[in-house]
């Protein structure tokens, strides 16, 4: 059971998502140092979904489970948003006597923050690893935080390793910018799509 656990939250941590694809996104254009900040608020935002998602899978499940597909819609307006972002933005060369580009940091945290919480592919991996793996195990309240902290530990984890990864490949994406972020954009939009399918 604990192989399909680590195989299911590896996995689904990794594929690409609306938090990969933004954090890819804005390390490519702005830089692993300009995008720590929109990182925090993801880091943040995720593990207080995490943690949502610790104590009420068994409400959302059994008493409020109609709230998701309210959320799905908000999910899908606020991707299809960042998926325009994304397919209109233009690079920005990443060098250190250039210019600093003006950024909102506070705007930035909060944009990472906000995500997660209309994020439905990580509170379906929540919802999914507690109802799944977790409770029928498990009922302790310690148990459960420390759980609650290791999926979020390792999505963020996949999320910084997608941001260093547009880091590394600034000068390439850049150079082929209208195509990433066409493709980003698609995925994007395809992450809108499937919360519907």
């Amino acid at each position: 059971m604990w192989f399909s656990f680590f195989i299911y939250t590896v996995l689904t941590a990794f594929l690409p998502g609306p938090n990969n694809i933004l954090a890819l996104n804005s390390s490519m254009k702005s830089g692993y140092q300009k995008s720590k900040t929109l990182l925090l608020g993801i880091y943040l935002g995720f593990t207080v979904v995490m943690l949502l998602a610790a104590f009420f899978t068994g409400l959302l499940l059994n008493s409020y489970g109609f709230l998701l597909n309210y959320l799905k819609y908000v999910g899908a307006v606020y991707l299809i948003y960042l998926a325009w972002s994304v397919i209109s933005g233009k690079p920005v060369e990443i060098d250190a006597e250039q210019k600093e580009q003006s950024s909102d940091s506070a705007g930035d945290l909060w944009k990472g923050f906000l995500l997660q919480l209309v994020n439905v592919k990580i509170i379906i991996y929540g919802i999914t690893a507690f109802s799944s793996f977790i409770f029928p195990q498990f009922k302790e309240l310690w148990i459960i935080l420390v759980f609650a902290f290791l999926l979020s530990f390792i999505g963020n984890s996949a999320t910084w390793i997608w941001a260093v990864a547009g880091q590394k490949l600034h000068r390439f994406l850049n150079r082929h910018y209208k195509v990433v972020n066409t493709v980003m954009g698609i995925l994007l939009l395809y992450c809108a799509i499937s919360l519907f399918l």
